[in-house]
Formats: C-alpha cells, structure tokens, sequence
C-alpha cells in the first residue's frame, strides 16, 4: 500500500515500515548467527557457543549503525520533499491572492474614471 507523503498518517506507516524493514533483517541476522552456532557447537560439544554468542552483537552493530543510516536519509528526504511541497503550495496561494487583489484595484481605478 502507498501512502502519500502529505497524508496525516504518512509519519506512522514511515515508522511502521521502518520497524518492520528492521524486524526482517534483525531475523535475518539472528537466523545467520544460529546457524553459524550450531556448527561450533556441534564440534566443542556446546561449550564454545557461548563464546560465539557473545562476540556476535559487536559483528551486528555495523548493520544496525547502516540500517539507522539509510532510514535516517530516506526520512530526511521524505520530510525535505514534504516541505518543498508545502512552500510550492504556499506560493501558489500567495500568488493567486496578490492576482485577485491586484484585478480587484484595477476594477476599482476603472471604475473611478
């Protein structure tokens, strides 16, 4: 489902795909861990798993750092866009009232002569 930049409920369904894009690839990446462990713990009999595990969080922080990363930038652009929307709109309202007033006055010098 696409929703519209401008839409009231944009910001939450950004949050919610971005917790899901997240929820994937966090599965992903525990699913890889468990079956690296499951190698090392069928060959040290399960006492180097341990080990494995807890050195596993530091290997994932640079794909969370990047996730972050590249979220960040894709809600930076959303919101830039949004607001470049909203200035285009703001113009154009101004624009089309300074038009009404200045037909307004000329009707009235026209009439005035």
């Amino acid at each position: 489902m696409h929703i519209h930049p401008s839409s009231p409920n944009s910001s939450q369904s950004e949050d919610d795909a971005a917790t899901k894009i997240q929820a994937g690839f966090r599965g992903y990446r525990v699913r890889k861990q468990m079956r690296g462990q499951g190698a090392v713990s069928n060959t040290a009999g399960g006492v180097g798993a341990g080990a494995g595990a807890s050195g596993a969080p530091s290997s994932g922080t640079v794909e969370d750092k990047s996730a972050t990363k590249i979220q960040a930038n894709v809600r930076g652009f959303l919101v830039r866009k949004k607001q470049k929307m909203a200035t285009e709109a703001a113009t154009k309202i101004q624009a089309s009232f300074r038009g009404f007033k200045t037909r307004k006055e000329l009707k009235s010098i026209k009439k005035d002569k």
